[in-house]
């Protein structure tokens, strides 16, 4: 019975586009590819900001090492998406290409939410 149950992973995630006011958190689905789960951020974009076709290539995933909380880490390719949805807590941030900071503490309202998600 347990091999049929299919366990859904979660993260906490936050986007910000690239005028650093505009955010969207909240909790998410970790799809089991990296493509799916990019697929579910587009969609989530577009419908929250009523945007139509918005170019993911515009956006770079990150996750949040909470062994190094001040860096955000790079999620290029499924294998190390996989990697990420093995973690006990997990933070994923969208950065617009635009926003060049890596250290959350040099984007307030990355650090702010992260550290109330805490």
């Amino acid at each position: 019975m347990n091999n049929n149950e299919i366990s859904e992973i979660t993260a906490n995630f936050f986007i910000l586009y690239k005028d650093e006011e505009n955010w969207l958190d909240g909790w998410i689905s970790l799809d089991p590819s990296l493509e799916e789960f990019i697929s579910v951020l587009r969609e989530e974009i577009e419908y929250s900001w009523e945007l139509e076709n918005v170019d993911m290539s515009d956006y770079l995933l990150f996750h949040i090492d909470l062994d190094d909380k001040n860096n955000l880490k790079e999620i290029e390719d499924n294998e190390y998406y996989q990697l990420v949805r093995q973690l006990q807590d997990i933070f994923i941030v969208v950065l617009h290409k635009d926003i060049k900071y890596r250290i959350i503490e040099n984007i307030p309202p990355v650090f702010e939410w992260f550290m109330g998600a805490l």
